[in-house]
């Protein structure tokens, strides 16, 4: 597939024209993704096999890796873990990544929960408390939706979302909402100020579970 343009290797910012086809790709790879897993590493690692097959058919520009550990500057410690890293040029630092979660689990005990909260505290704040994309002015989350309830996992994020505008650096009546780049009914965006140019993107992936 030709990309348009010219895309600098050496850019300080992964190319927004490269989002919408991340975004594809995990839409065009979950609609002939099966798998009996439950847990998010499991499913993500088997996803992410199904992606690279697929990156690599279609020739995108891009590169993915999962599970990638963020270590220090110096090294002796690690500040975070990617679920997916996407890597367009020769930059490690510059990348697009999507932090994965599930939502509208039904555990063992018969308890269910929309775990929306978790998706915002241990997935969406992330982006903003120095663990994943430093420096850099956008990232991406992955809801597996257990229970395949699309419509409901949104309304439950939104209402997550509106609860935690100030720990999200957001607006006062920012919200989720439809997606700037690629139109579809399971991709929404956040924005938040934030990043280099007080301007972040959250793209937002919901997923049903496959039956």
């Amino acid at each position: 597939m030709a990309v348009e343009g010219n895309l600098d290797l050496f850019s300080a910012q992964f190319p927004a024209s490269l989002v919408p086809r991340v975004m594809q790709l995990v839409l065009d790879s979950w609609a002939e993704f099966k798998t009996s897993q439950t847990e998010e590493t499991q499913i993500t690692l088997e996803f992410f096999v199904l992606l690279n097959q697929n990156q690599e058919f279609s020739r995108l520009p891009f590169l993915i890796d999962p599970e990638i550990i963020l270590p220090t500057g110096i090294g002796t410690e690690q500040i975070g873990r990617l679920d997916l890293r996407f890597t367009h040029g020769q930059l490690r630092k510059v990348y697009f990544s999507i932090e994965c979660k599930r939502l509208r689990v039904t555990f063992p005990s018969g308890k269910f929960e929309s775990l929306a909260g978790e998706y915002v505290a241990e997935g969406m704040c992330r982006y903003f408390n120095g663990q994943y994309a430093r420096g850099l002015d956008k990232g991406g989350m992955l809801a597996y939706v257990m229970d395949g309830d699309i419509a409901n996992a949104i309304e439950n994020i939104r209402t997550a979302v509106e609860s935690r505008r100030t720990h999200l650096n957001m607006d006062t009546n920012s919200t989720i909402c439809a997606c700037s780049v690629l139109s579809h009914d399971y991709i929404k965006e956040t924005s938040h100020n934030y990043g280099p140019k007080d301007r972040f993107k959250i793209f937002h992936i919901f997923l049903p579970m496959p039956s």
